[in-house]
């Protein structure tokens, strides 16, 4: 199980798609590194994904649940379309290390308003691929519910359709292929919807999504809380993972 090959693959999967769809070649890199790892990321913006980033963490620390000493090997992939037909991508690989060794992380969408056409691609995409390792698509779906909620909303801002991991490493095969093929699809949904008609009203959607999203990140998500107290600057992890623009 080589976690930099891996990741290494999904990056250039990702930075390829991000300057193809956007026919740009300008990519922005920071990294930064600080007494309990490194944080690496690459951003591209456009006129059809308006921010479109990576980013790999490697972080030795204390596990926030168990309190065990634990290294954690995460790849993370936020994207973020003009477009609100297509959906904000949801993407987050984490390999966690202490007597054991597991995976973590999830693959989801928020769909903004996007087609349902596309939101049971996915869904169909991922439960056949689950069927083939004979794992069951539903008590990992189960996990992703409500992920990105906060008390006071109405619904969860996250499709809930994809899956979020929890497994072994000897899962490692199914964990390496669902990254893939979920950015696969996603991708296609993208060229498929990329000049699809929106309304006023599908945009005002779209940034309240926007600011549910950064509101989660801002005051519930825990690894985002971890991470800052660790030392990384909020600018290194705003750049992934805060929305391109908002309006109030």
């Amino acid at each position: 199980m080589d976690m930099d090959q891996y990741y290494t693959t999904l990056h250039n999967i990702a930075l390829k798609a991000f300057k193809h769809l956007n026919k740009s070649t300008q990519v922005t890199t920071k990294s930064f590194t600080f007494p309990a790892g490194s944080v690496a990321i690459a951003v591209v913006r456009g006129t059809l994904l308006e921010k479109a980033a990576t980013a790999r963490i490697k972080l030795q620390t204390k596990n926030p649940e168990t309190g065990e000493d634990t290294q954690f090997d995460v790849f993370q992939i936020k994207i973020y379309p003009v477009n609100p037909t297509i959906p904000i991508l949801l993407f987050n690989m984490e390999n966690r290390v202490t007597h054991v060794d597991k995976f973590g992380g999830f693959i989801d969408v928020a769909p903004v308003v996007a087609n349902k056409e596309d939101l049971r691609y996915l869904t169909e995409g991922i439960t056949s691929l689950t069927d083939d390792y004979r794992i069951d698509y539903e008590t990992l779906r189960k996990r992703v519910l409500n992920m990105y909620k906060m008390d006071q909303w109405d619904a969860a801002v996250n499709a809930a359709i994809g899956i979020r991991f929890e497994l072994p490493a000897e899962q490692f095969p199914f964990v390496s292929r669902a990254g893939l093929k979920w950015l696969e699809w996603y991708f296609t949904i993208v060229e498929k919807r990329r000049n699809a008609l929106f309304t006023p009203d599908n945009a005002a959607e779209m940034n309240r999504v926007r600011s549910c999203i950064l509101e989660f990140y801002m005051l519930k998500d825990m690894s985002f809380q971890i991470i800052q107290k660790l030392g990384v600057p909020l600018e290194i992890m705003s750049l992934v993972h805060f929305p391109p623009t908002l309006h109030y």
